[in-house]
C-alpha cells in the first residue's frame, strides 16, 4: 500500500449550510461549548461571521454558512480525533440549528520527504500515472533539479465527487537574522511528494441523520481500498 511510506500531514474537514444567522446571537456559547472538546484552546479571530480557534493540532472554524475543522500530524484521523470532529459537528447542528447539510468534504494531504527534486519526480515516475518526455523539450532540459510533475484524477456524479493528486514540490525558507549573531541568513529547503485525497458529497443531507464518525470512517475506507486500483 502506498500510504504505508507516507506521512499524514494534515486533513480539513468542511460543512457547508444555508446561513446561520444564530451564530451572532451564540457565539460565545458555541466557543465555550468547544473548547470543552479541544483541550489547550485559544481565540484566534473572532469577527461577525466566523469565530476561530486553534490548538495543538487543530484549528476549528465556526462560520455563518460553513464551518472547518483543520488538522495536523500523523494521527489526525485517529479514532480519538474522529470523535472530536463528530462532538464538534453536534455542537454546531444544535447550536446553530442546522436542517440540511449542504456540502461534507475531507482534504486529506499526505506527504513523503526526498533528498532533492530529481529523487521526488523519479519516485512519482516509478508510479507509471504520467508519461516524462527523454529529451529536451520546450527549449527545457528534460532533467533539471527545478522540473516538477503534478498530476490530478477528478471522478464525479450527481451525489459526490473524488479527486485525488499527486505532486513534487520543493519548499524553501530563509530569513535574515541580526548579524550580531549570525553570519549568514538561517536557509532551508524540504523536497517532498504529495498525496492529495479531496472527496465529499454533493447535495444537501439531512443534518439530523448525518453521522459524522460513520461518514468518515467510509471517507477513510475508500481511500485506502481504491487507491491501489489508481496507481498500484
Amino acid at each position: 500500500m502506498i500510504l504505508d511510506l507516507f506521512d499524514m500531514h494534515s486533513v480539513v474537514i468542511q460543512f457547508q449550510y444555508n446561513e446561520a444567522f444564530l451564530l451572532w446571537d451564540r457565539a460565545g456559547a458555541i466557543t465555550k461549548r468547544l473548547a470543552t472538546i479541544w483541550p489547550e484552546t485559544k481565540i484566534r479571530e473572532v469577527v461577525p461571521n466566523q469565530q476561530a480557534i486553534t490548538g495543538p493540532g487543530f484549528q476549528i472554524l465556526t462560520g455563518l454558512n460553513q464551518s472547518l475543522i483543520t488538522l495536523r500530524g500523523a494521527r489526525s484521523l485517529h479514532s480519538s480525533r474522529v470523535t472530536q470532529v463528530s462532538e464538534t459537528f453536534e455542537v454546531w447542528r444544535e447550536m446553530l440549528e442546522l436542517k440540511q447539510i449542504k456540502r461534507i468534504s475531507a482534504r486529506t494531504i499526505f506527504t513523503r520527504k526526498f533528498a532533492g527534486l530529481l529523487e521526488a519526480n523519479k519516485f512519482l515516475f516509478d508510479l507509471n500515472v504520467v508519461r516524462w518526455p527523454t529529451e529536451k523539450v520546450f527549449d527545457q532540459p528534460a532533467e533539471t533539479p527545478r522540473n516538477g510533475v503534478e498530476v490530478a484524477f477528478r471522478f464525479e456524479s450527481d451525489t459526490a465527487f473524488t479527486i485525488l493528486r499527486f505532486r513534487a514540490e520543493e519548499t524553501r525558507f530563509e530569513m535574515e537574522l541580526d548579524a550580531d549573531f549570525f553570519d549568514e541568513p538561517l536557509k532551508k529547503s524540504l523536497c517532498r511528494v504529495y498525496i492529495d485525497f479531496d472527496r465529499g458529497n454533493l447535495g444537501a443531507v439531512d443534518a439530523s441523520k448525518l453521522n459524522v464518525t460513520d461518514w468518515l470512517k467510509g471517507y477513510v475506507h475508500v481511500l485506502r481500498r481504491d487507491i491501489p486500483k489508481v496507481i498500484d
